[in-house]
């Protein structure tokens, strides 16, 4: 299926305000054509947030003010039906109370599409992140302010995808593989034992119906391997295999989307851990009943690797966002998700967390846009020190070129 080379700037512009902000609509910023023909895109993101419960703590909340600075390149060659993009955004966050939670993080992202004839098509993106973790999250989760210092980690990913066949004709295959890389960078004492590689393989074999729709079965494969033994001299060194059945379509009335569903194996190579097998899914469905006007569905049910506790954690998530626009300047984005995860091996924890949110967005013919938005997280827990609730509520300002 051929990739859409046109949304490429738009959303990768979404993807770098969204380190500031929960929900917003799309950006179409203004870009400086180079000699040599490419496409480059800066945009300046900045904002104020108030987190009324920073370290995510059942009692005891703190609340602080939050600064945000955010500035995205991206560079994109196009050539006919193929391009090549690459993409540099940071995140800088200030914090009014202690200059240790103060920030930078870092994306670099590249991807390449070409299509040398009718019946072969071929897909490669790479991306390296400098990351950390938020407070009362991952290693430091019900810790509250115990640990005085950020988690900081890296990760790095490369990815390909090889499809054969015209798109006009009853079937294609493609051919997947990539490989995943996680390591964090302090708190070694603790961290060493989620320092892990993943690599992944896959086909899926499509049949077209000759309606803009296309059925599909997948099978694909993801090897987890980390680096340290756990502490409690137990592997977490495992094989994960999914088959799903789905189908996909591009708009056809007011929905288009992809539905797959199957199942999920998961084997670990130490005897004590337990295995999982059973229902898998991924859902993402647009309805679109007005030009102007959408609402996104989303949903997943997967077992998914823990990074504290237990063997592995079934975890469903259920997500609607509707996005209006209301005229050419104003949009609003509401959303409400839910997420239920179980933990398995020896724990009996369980998680349900629900999040609402909601954004305003203004864009401006003279500088860009400015947005405003709240977002509310209540999450439930079998722990007591796990259940939390927060209120984050902001307002960004985004500085772009003026488009042609």
């Amino acid at each position: 299926m051929q990739t859409l080379t046109k949304p490429v700037k738009s959303l990768l512009l979404v993807a770098s305000v969204g380190l500031a902000t929960p929900a917003m609509a799309a950006l179409n910023p203004g870009s400086v054509m180079t000699k040599d023909g490419a496409q480059i895109t800066p945009t300046l993101t900045t904002g104020i947030s108030s987190n009324d419960n920073f370290f995510s703590t059942p009692t005891d909340e703190e609340s602080r003010l939050i600064w945000t600075i955010a500035p995205n390149v991206d560079a994109l060659i196009e050539d006919g039906v193929n391009y090549y993009n690459f993409n540099v955004a940071t995140s800088t966050s200030l914090h009014n109370k202690d200059s240790a939670d103060n920030s930078t993080q870092v994306n670099l992202s590249a991807a390449t599409h070409n299509e040398f004839t009718s019946k072969h098509r071929l897909d490669f993106n790479a991306t390296a992140d400098w990351l950390f973790e938020p407070r009362g999250s991952g290693l430091t989760e019900g810790l509250g302010d115990a640990v005085n210092e950020l988690v900081e980690y890296q990760q790095q990913s490369l990815n390909g995808r090889y499809e054969f066949g015209a798109e006009s004709s009853k079937a294609q295959v493609a051919l997947m593989g990539g490989v995943f890389n996680k390591k964090y960078q302090n708190f070694r004492a603790i961290s060493q034992f989620r320092d892990y590689d993943r690599t992944s393989l896959g086909v899926v074999g499509y049949y077209n119906t000759q309606a803009a729709t296309r059925t599909f079965l997948e099978l694909k494969q993801e090897d987890y391997r980390y680096d340290v033994v756990d502490s409690d001299g137990i592997s977490r060194d495992s094989d994960d295999v999914r088959v799903l059945f789905g189908m996909e379509w591009d708009a056809t009335a007011v929905t288009s989307g992809s539905v797959k569903l199957g199942y999920q194996k998961k084997d670990f190579t130490a005897e004590q851990r337990e295995n999982f097998s059973g229902l898998s899914w991924e859902a993402g469905v647009t309805w679109q009943p007005l030009s102007y006007s959408f609402v996104d569905f989303t949903t997943s049910r997967a077992a998914k690797d823990p990074l504290v506790e237990g063997d592995y954690i079934r975890e469903s998530v259920y997500r609607a966002t509707w996005t209006h626009d209301w005229n050419d300047q104003l949009s609003t984005s509401a959303g409400l998700s839910y997420t239920d995860e179980k933990y398995v091996g020896e724990i009996g924890r369980k998680d349900k967390t629900s999040n609402a949110n909601f954004a305003v967005s203004y864009t401006t013919n003279s500088f860009g846009m400015v947005s405003t938005y709240v977002d509310f997280i209540d999450k439930d827990s079998t722990q007591d020190a796990l259940k939390f609730d927060r209120l984050v509520v902001g307002i960004n300002f985004t500085f772009a070129l003026k488009a042609n």
